[in-house]
Protein backbone atom coordinates (compact mmCIF):
# COMPACT_ATOMS: atom_id res chain seq x y z
CA UNK A 1 0.00 0.00 0.00
CA UNK A 2 2.92 2.25 0.64
CA UNK A 3 3.87 2.45 -3.33
CA UNK A 4 3.46 5.15 -5.75
CA UNK A 5 0.41 5.99 -7.28
CA UNK A 6 0.04 8.08 -10.24
CA UNK A 7 -2.79 9.16 -12.27
CA UNK A 8 -1.08 8.06 -15.69
CA UNK A 9 -1.63 4.56 -14.08
CA UNK A 10 -3.08 1.81 -16.30
CA UNK A 11 -4.17 -1.60 -15.53
CA UNK A 12 -3.61 -4.56 -17.19
CA UNK A 13 -3.64 -7.62 -15.70
CA UNK A 14 -6.87 -9.58 -14.54
CA UNK A 15 -8.25 -9.78 -11.10
CA UNK A 16 -8.09 -12.53 -9.15
CA UNK A 17 -11.12 -13.08 -6.13
CA UNK A 18 -10.85 -14.89 -3.22
CA UNK A 19 -8.94 -15.48 0.24
CA UNK A 20 -4.64 -16.17 0.37
CA UNK A 21 -4.22 -14.90 -3.25
CA UNK A 22 -0.99 -13.92 -2.56
CA UNK A 23 0.80 -10.75 -4.91
CA UNK A 24 4.55 -11.31 -5.01
CA UNK A 25 6.59 -8.28 -5.86
CA UNK A 26 7.67 -7.97 -9.35
CA UNK A 27 11.50 -8.40 -10.48
CA UNK A 28 11.33 -4.35 -10.94
CA UNK A 29 9.02 -3.01 -8.08
CA UNK A 30 8.95 -0.13 -9.84
CA UNK A 31 7.26 -1.36 -13.46
CA UNK A 32 4.30 -3.46 -11.88
CA UNK A 33 1.78 -2.29 -8.70
CA UNK A 34 -0.19 -4.52 -6.58
CA UNK A 35 -3.48 -3.90 -4.77
CA UNK A 36 -6.36 -5.33 -3.62
CA UNK A 37 -9.88 -3.63 -4.12
CA UNK A 38 -12.95 -3.96 -2.14
CA UNK A 39 -15.95 -4.49 -4.48
CA UNK A 40 -18.44 -3.87 -1.70
CA UNK A 41 -16.95 -0.13 -1.18
CA UNK A 42 -14.74 0.94 -3.87
CA UNK A 43 -11.75 1.09 -1.63
CA UNK A 44 -8.07 0.71 -3.39
CA UNK A 45 -5.03 -0.69 -1.21
CA UNK A 46 -2.05 -0.66 -2.63
CA UNK A 47 0.62 -3.33 -1.74
CA UNK A 48 4.28 -2.45 -0.79
CA UNK A 49 6.41 -4.04 -3.25
CA UNK A 50 8.85 -5.71 -0.67
CA UNK A 51 5.96 -7.22 1.20
CA UNK A 52 4.71 -11.09 0.30
CA UNK A 53 0.92 -9.94 1.26
CA UNK A 54 -2.51 -11.94 -0.03
CA UNK A 55 -5.49 -10.37 -0.16
CA UNK A 56 -8.05 -11.30 2.58
CA UNK A 57 -11.19 -13.41 2.03
CA UNK A 58 -14.03 -11.08 -0.18
CA UNK A 59 -11.36 -8.86 -1.99
CA UNK A 60 -10.13 -8.57 -5.57
CA UNK A 61 -5.85 -8.90 -6.25
CA UNK A 62 -5.21 -6.75 -8.91
CA UNK A 63 -2.01 -5.30 -10.61
CA UNK A 64 -0.90 -2.91 -13.11
CA UNK A 65 1.91 -1.01 -14.81
CA UNK A 66 3.40 2.41 -13.86
CA UNK A 67 2.69 3.84 -17.29
CA UNK A 68 0.20 3.45 -19.93
CA UNK A 69 0.27 4.47 -23.24
CA UNK A 70 1.71 8.00 -24.66
CA UNK A 71 -1.10 10.45 -24.54
CA UNK A 72 -0.84 13.76 -27.47
CA UNK A 73 1.69 16.56 -26.78
CA UNK A 74 -0.06 19.18 -24.76
CA UNK A 75 0.45 23.13 -25.99
CA UNK A 76 3.44 24.61 -25.63
CA UNK A 77 3.43 27.10 -23.09
CA UNK A 78 4.94 31.04 -22.90
CA UNK A 79 7.91 31.90 -22.41
CA UNK A 80 8.85 34.76 -20.21
CA UNK A 81 11.04 37.54 -20.89
CA UNK A 82 14.76 36.14 -21.48
CA UNK A 83 16.70 36.88 -17.84
CA UNK A 84 13.39 37.07 -15.87
CA UNK A 85 13.23 35.42 -12.28
CA UNK A 86 9.92 34.93 -10.66
CA UNK A 87 8.56 37.09 -7.98
CA UNK A 88 9.76 36.05 -4.82
CA UNK A 89 6.94 34.22 -2.27
CA UNK A 90 8.06 36.22 0.88
CA UNK A 91 4.33 34.35 2.44
CA UNK A 92 6.81 31.13 1.77
CA UNK A 93 10.03 32.06 3.11
CA UNK A 94 8.32 33.47 6.25
CA UNK A 95 6.67 29.90 6.42
CA UNK A 96 10.42 28.27 6.29
CA UNK A 97 11.19 29.70 8.74
CA UNK A 98 8.86 28.89 11.55
CA UNK A 99 8.98 25.41 9.59
CA UNK A 100 12.04 23.87 10.68
CA UNK A 101 13.23 22.35 7.47
CA UNK A 102 13.35 18.80 5.44
CA UNK A 103 16.76 17.19 6.05
CA UNK A 104 18.22 14.80 3.08
CA UNK A 105 21.14 13.42 0.97
CA UNK A 106 24.83 13.67 2.08
CA UNK A 107 25.50 11.64 5.79
CA UNK A 108 21.79 11.22 6.27
CA UNK A 109 21.56 8.20 4.04
CA UNK A 110 18.14 8.14 3.89
CA UNK A 111 16.41 5.20 1.46
CA UNK A 112 12.80 4.82 1.53
CA UNK A 113 12.53 6.09 5.48
CA UNK A 114 9.43 4.22 6.78
CA UNK A 115 9.66 4.43 10.85
CA UNK A 116 10.32 7.63 13.61
CA UNK A 117 11.33 6.85 17.30
CA UNK A 118 12.70 9.29 19.72
CA UNK A 119 14.59 8.33 22.66
CA UNK A 120 14.41 11.91 24.76
CA UNK A 121 17.46 13.19 23.44
CA UNK A 122 17.78 12.05 19.33
CA UNK A 123 15.85 11.03 16.57
CA UNK A 124 15.94 7.92 15.11
CA UNK A 125 14.64 7.03 11.38
CA UNK A 126 14.70 3.31 10.09
CA UNK A 127 15.81 3.28 6.44
CA UNK A 128 13.58 0.55 4.79
CA UNK A 129 15.45 0.89 1.32
CA UNK A 130 19.06 1.52 2.92
CA UNK A 131 18.92 -2.04 5.68
CA UNK A 132 19.94 1.40 7.92
CA UNK A 133 19.16 3.54 11.09
CA UNK A 134 19.83 7.59 11.14
CA UNK A 135 20.07 9.12 13.81
CA UNK A 136 19.46 13.04 13.97
CA UNK A 137 19.86 15.77 16.98
CA UNK A 138 16.28 17.75 16.97
CA UNK A 139 17.97 20.71 18.59
CA UNK A 140 19.20 21.44 14.92
CA UNK A 141 18.68 18.93 12.33
CA UNK A 142 22.38 17.74 12.54
CA UNK A 143 23.84 14.03 11.23
CA UNK A 144 24.43 12.67 14.21
CA UNK A 145 25.23 9.14 12.65
CA UNK A 146 23.74 6.04 10.47
CA UNK A 147 24.13 2.77 11.44
CA UNK A 148 24.39 0.06 9.43
CA UNK A 149 26.40 -3.11 8.15
CA UNK A 150 26.10 -6.96 8.68
CA UNK A 151 25.93 -6.60 12.37
CA UNK A 152 23.22 -5.51 12.75
CA UNK A 153 21.30 -7.73 10.64
CA UNK A 154 18.77 -4.69 9.20
CA UNK A 155 16.95 -5.90 6.14
CA UNK A 156 14.29 -3.61 5.42
CA UNK A 157 13.57 -2.12 8.58
CA UNK A 158 10.37 -0.10 9.13
CA UNK A 159 8.81 -0.39 12.91
CA UNK A 160 11.04 0.97 15.75
CA UNK A 161 10.68 1.90 19.01
CA UNK A 162 12.49 3.29 22.42
CA UNK A 163 12.73 1.12 25.48
CA UNK A 164 14.31 4.10 27.70
CA UNK A 165 17.91 2.79 27.27
CA UNK A 166 17.98 0.78 23.27
CA UNK A 167 16.07 1.37 20.61
CA UNK A 168 14.26 -1.82 19.20
CA UNK A 169 14.46 -2.14 14.95
CA UNK A 170 11.68 -4.57 13.05
CA UNK A 171 13.09 -5.92 10.20
CA UNK A 172 10.28 -6.79 8.07
CA UNK A 173 12.25 -8.17 5.10
CA UNK A 174 14.36 -10.41 7.64
CA UNK A 175 11.91 -11.63 10.16
CA UNK A 176 13.88 -10.29 12.96
CA UNK A 177 14.68 -7.47 15.24
CA UNK A 178 17.48 -5.86 16.13
CA UNK A 179 18.45 -3.81 19.05
CA UNK A 180 20.74 -1.10 19.91
CA UNK A 181 22.28 1.52 22.40
CA UNK A 182 20.98 4.83 22.14
CA UNK A 183 23.87 6.19 23.46
CA UNK A 184 25.82 5.03 20.98
CA UNK A 185 24.44 3.34 18.07
CA UNK A 186 26.65 0.31 19.23
CA UNK A 187 24.72 -3.15 18.07
CA UNK A 188 23.37 -4.83 21.25
CA UNK A 189 21.61 -8.22 19.37
CA UNK A 190 19.13 -9.39 16.56
CA UNK A 191 16.63 -11.57 17.92
CA UNK A 192 15.57 -14.19 15.31
CA UNK A 193 14.66 -17.69 14.69
CA UNK A 194 11.06 -20.49 14.40
CA UNK A 195 10.47 -19.73 18.27
CA UNK A 196 9.91 -15.76 17.88
CA UNK A 197 7.86 -16.72 14.83
CA UNK A 198 8.73 -13.29 13.39
CA UNK A 199 6.87 -13.28 9.55
CA UNK A 200 7.04 -9.20 8.33
CA UNK A 201 7.36 -7.83 11.40
CA UNK A 202 6.00 -3.97 11.00
CA UNK A 203 4.99 -2.48 14.11
CA UNK A 204 6.54 -2.49 17.25
CA UNK A 205 5.20 -0.75 20.95
CA UNK A 206 7.12 -0.52 24.28
CA UNK A 207 4.83 -1.15 27.40
CA UNK A 208 7.71 -0.88 29.93
CA UNK A 209 8.86 -3.84 30.41
CA UNK A 210 8.27 -5.96 27.02
CA UNK A 211 8.25 -5.43 23.13
CA UNK A 212 5.19 -6.06 21.19
CA UNK A 213 5.51 -7.12 17.65
CA UNK A 214 3.41 -7.19 15.11
CA UNK A 215 3.57 -10.14 12.68
CA UNK A 216 1.82 -8.66 9.12
CA UNK A 217 2.45 -11.49 6.82
CA UNK A 218 1.00 -14.32 8.93
CA UNK A 219 -1.31 -12.97 11.90
CA UNK A 220 0.35 -12.54 14.73
CA UNK A 221 1.98 -10.28 17.47
CA UNK A 222 5.39 -11.39 19.32
CA UNK A 223 5.91 -10.88 22.89
CA UNK A 224 9.85 -10.06 24.03
CA UNK A 225 11.48 -9.49 26.96
CA UNK A 226 13.52 -5.80 26.67
CA UNK A 227 15.92 -6.57 29.08
CA UNK A 228 17.57 -9.12 27.59
CA UNK A 229 15.75 -10.17 24.36
CA UNK A 230 14.27 -13.31 25.09
CA UNK A 231 11.09 -14.51 23.45
CA UNK A 232 8.17 -14.56 25.81
CA UNK A 233 4.96 -15.61 23.84
CA UNK A 234 3.65 -15.21 20.48
CA UNK A 235 -0.31 -14.32 19.97
CA UNK A 236 -2.24 -15.92 17.29
CA UNK A 237 -5.05 -17.61 15.59
CA UNK A 238 -8.30 -18.24 17.77
CA UNK A 239 -9.76 -14.99 19.33
CA UNK A 240 -7.32 -12.00 18.71
CA UNK A 241 -8.52 -12.61 14.97
CA UNK A 242 -5.46 -10.60 13.73
CA UNK A 243 -5.51 -10.18 9.77
CA UNK A 244 -2.41 -8.45 8.44
CA UNK A 245 -2.14 -6.54 12.02
CA UNK A 246 0.06 -3.46 11.17
CA UNK A 247 0.04 -0.75 13.65
CA UNK A 248 -0.01 -0.99 17.55
CA UNK A 249 -0.08 1.03 20.62
CA UNK A 250 0.21 0.77 24.60
CA UNK A 251 -2.18 2.64 26.71
CA UNK A 252 -0.64 1.85 29.96
CA UNK A 253 -2.54 -1.40 30.24
CA UNK A 254 -3.64 -2.81 27.02
CA UNK A 255 -1.69 -3.18 23.58
CA UNK A 256 -4.18 -1.80 20.84
CA UNK A 257 -3.34 -3.78 17.20
CA UNK A 258 -4.60 -2.63 13.82
CA UNK A 259 -5.46 -5.26 11.72
CA UNK A 260 -4.55 -3.51 8.12
CA UNK A 261 -6.61 -6.79 6.52
CA UNK A 262 -9.45 -7.28 8.42
CA UNK A 263 -10.91 -3.73 8.86
CA UNK A 264 -10.57 -4.18 12.61
CA UNK A 265 -8.76 -3.68 15.57
CA UNK A 266 -7.72 -5.94 18.61
CA UNK A 267 -7.35 -5.14 22.18
CA UNK A 268 -5.05 -7.16 24.60
CA UNK A 269 -3.71 -7.56 27.89
CA UNK A 270 -0.13 -6.26 28.39
CA UNK A 271 0.20 -8.61 31.58
CA UNK A 272 -0.20 -11.69 29.87
CA UNK A 273 -1.57 -11.34 26.75
CA UNK A 274 -4.81 -12.31 27.06
CA UNK A 275 -7.31 -11.38 24.26
CA UNK A 276 -9.76 -8.62 25.46
CA UNK A 277 -12.08 -7.45 22.62
CA UNK A 278 -11.82 -6.88 18.90
CA UNK A 279 -13.45 -4.07 17.30
CA UNK A 280 -15.26 -4.09 13.90
CA UNK A 281 -18.48 -3.20 11.87
CA UNK A 282 -20.82 -0.29 12.42
CA UNK A 283 -20.19 3.16 13.62
CA UNK A 284 -16.01 2.44 13.67
CA UNK A 285 -15.25 2.77 10.11
CA UNK A 286 -12.44 0.60 10.04
CA UNK A 287 -11.30 0.22 6.55
CA UNK A 288 -7.75 -0.84 6.22
CA UNK A 289 -6.49 0.67 9.64
CA UNK A 290 -2.78 1.41 9.42
CA UNK A 291 -1.10 3.64 12.75
CA UNK A 292 -2.63 4.40 15.84
CA UNK A 293 -2.04 6.68 18.71
CA UNK A 294 -3.18 7.08 22.25
CA UNK A 295 -3.58 10.28 23.70
CA UNK A 296 -3.95 9.37 27.18
CA UNK A 297 -7.64 8.68 26.93
CA UNK A 298 -8.78 7.91 23.62
CA UNK A 299 -7.60 6.27 20.69
CA UNK A 300 -6.75 7.50 17.43
CA UNK A 301 -6.60 4.93 14.01
CA UNK A 302 -5.55 6.05 10.53
CA UNK A 303 -7.70 4.40 7.73
CA UNK A 304 -5.59 4.41 4.96
CA UNK A 305 -9.32 4.27 2.60
CA UNK A 306 -9.84 8.30 4.15
CA UNK A 307 -10.74 8.75 7.12
CA UNK A 308 -9.40 8.34 11.46
CA UNK A 309 -11.56 6.39 13.85
CA UNK A 310 -10.93 8.05 17.32
CA UNK A 311 -12.18 5.30 20.42
CA UNK A 312 -12.51 5.30 23.82
CA UNK A 313 -9.10 3.01 25.27
CA UNK A 314 -11.49 2.12 28.56
CA UNK A 315 -14.13 0.13 27.41
CA UNK A 316 -13.26 -0.04 23.18
CA UNK A 317 -16.34 2.48 22.37
CA UNK A 318 -16.72 4.55 19.19
CA UNK A 319 -16.43 7.98 19.85
CA UNK A 320 -16.11 9.30 16.43
CA UNK A 321 -14.81 9.08 12.84
CA UNK A 322 -13.45 11.75 11.14
CA UNK A 323 -13.54 12.30 7.18
CA UNK A 324 -14.13 14.56 4.47
CA UNK A 325 -12.86 17.03 2.17
CA UNK A 326 -12.19 19.68 5.46
CA UNK A 327 -9.32 17.26 7.10
CA UNK A 328 -8.15 16.04 3.42
CA UNK A 329 -7.20 12.55 4.49
CA UNK A 330 -5.59 11.10 1.43
CA UNK A 331 -3.94 7.38 2.53
CA UNK A 332 -3.24 8.31 6.14
CA UNK A 333 -0.44 6.50 6.69
CA UNK A 334 1.12 7.42 9.90
CA UNK A 335 -0.08 9.43 13.14
CA UNK A 336 1.40 11.44 16.47
CA UNK A 337 0.38 12.79 19.47
CA UNK A 338 1.39 15.96 20.94
CA UNK A 339 0.23 16.37 23.81
CA UNK A 340 -2.54 18.52 22.59
CA UNK A 341 -3.41 17.71 19.00
CA UNK A 342 -2.97 14.79 16.90
CA UNK A 343 -1.39 15.38 13.46
CA UNK A 344 -1.79 12.60 10.56
CA UNK A 345 0.80 11.92 7.45
CA UNK A 346 -1.13 12.07 4.39
CA UNK A 347 0.96 9.21 2.02
CA UNK A 348 -0.53 9.89 -0.77
CA UNK A 349 -1.60 13.64 -0.66
CA UNK A 350 2.12 14.60 -0.08
CA UNK A 351 0.16 16.62 3.30
CA UNK A 352 0.07 16.40 7.26
CA UNK A 353 -3.45 17.36 9.05
CA UNK A 354 -3.84 18.34 12.06
CA UNK A 355 -6.86 17.81 14.25
CA UNK A 356 -7.39 18.95 17.90
CA UNK A 357 -7.52 15.80 20.07
CA UNK A 358 -10.36 17.68 22.34
CA UNK A 359 -13.06 17.19 19.90
CA UNK A 360 -11.43 16.09 16.60
CA UNK A 361 -11.86 19.22 14.83
CA UNK A 362 -9.54 20.09 11.94
CA UNK A 363 -6.90 23.17 12.39
CA UNK A 364 -4.76 22.85 9.69
CA UNK A 365 -3.59 20.75 6.64
CA UNK A 366 0.18 21.34 5.59
CA UNK A 367 1.06 20.79 1.91
CA UNK A 368 3.12 22.25 -0.67
CA UNK A 369 6.42 22.79 -2.12
CA UNK A 370 8.19 23.91 1.06
CA UNK A 371 7.29 21.21 3.18
CA UNK A 372 8.88 18.75 0.44
CA UNK A 373 6.44 16.12 1.68
CA UNK A 374 6.68 13.28 -0.60
CA UNK A 375 4.66 9.87 0.29
CA UNK A 376 4.90 11.08 4.15
CA UNK A 377 4.75 7.59 5.77
CA UNK A 378 5.56 8.27 9.08
CA UNK A 379 5.53 10.69 11.93
CA UNK A 380 6.96 11.05 15.40
CA UNK A 381 7.41 14.02 18.06
CA UNK A 382 9.91 14.90 20.21
CA UNK A 383 8.33 17.68 22.80
CA UNK A 384 8.62 20.49 20.36
CA UNK A 385 8.26 19.62 17.07
CA UNK A 386 7.46 16.92 14.48
CA UNK A 387 9.20 14.63 12.59
CA UNK A 388 7.76 13.25 9.27
CA UNK A 389 9.55 10.30 7.19
CA UNK A 390 8.91 10.89 3.08
CA UNK A 391 9.29 7.69 2.28
CA UNK A 392 9.75 8.42 -1.74
CA UNK A 393 11.71 11.89 -0.87
CA UNK A 394 14.18 9.68 0.86
CA UNK A 395 14.07 12.89 3.07
CA UNK A 396 12.53 13.62 6.74
CA UNK A 397 10.59 17.22 7.21
CA UNK A 398 10.76 18.65 10.74
CA UNK A 399 7.13 20.51 11.76
CA UNK A 400 6.96 23.04 14.76
CA UNK A 401 3.91 21.35 16.87
CA UNK A 402 3.43 25.19 18.35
Amino acid sequence: MRAVLTAAVAVTATAALGAGVALAASASPAAVLHGCYVKTTGALRLLEPYRHQACPRGQMAVSWNVAGRQGKRGPTGRTGPAGSLPTPDLGRVATLDWWGGSFRGGKYGFSDPDGVAFDGTNVWIANAGGNSVTEIDPSDGAWVRTVSGRQYGFNGPAGIAFDGTHLWVANYEGNSVTEIEASDGAWVRTVSGRRYGFNGPAGIAFDGTHLWVTNIDDGSVTEIDASDGAWVRRLSAGPYRFVNPDGIAFDGTHLWVTNDGGSSVTEIDASDGAFVRTLSGGRYGFSFPAAIAFDGTHLWIANTAGSVTEIDASDGAWVQTLSGPTYGFDNPMGIAFDGTHLWVANYEGASVTEIDAANGSWVQTLSGAAYKFNFPIAIGFDGTHLWVANFNGNSVTEIDAG
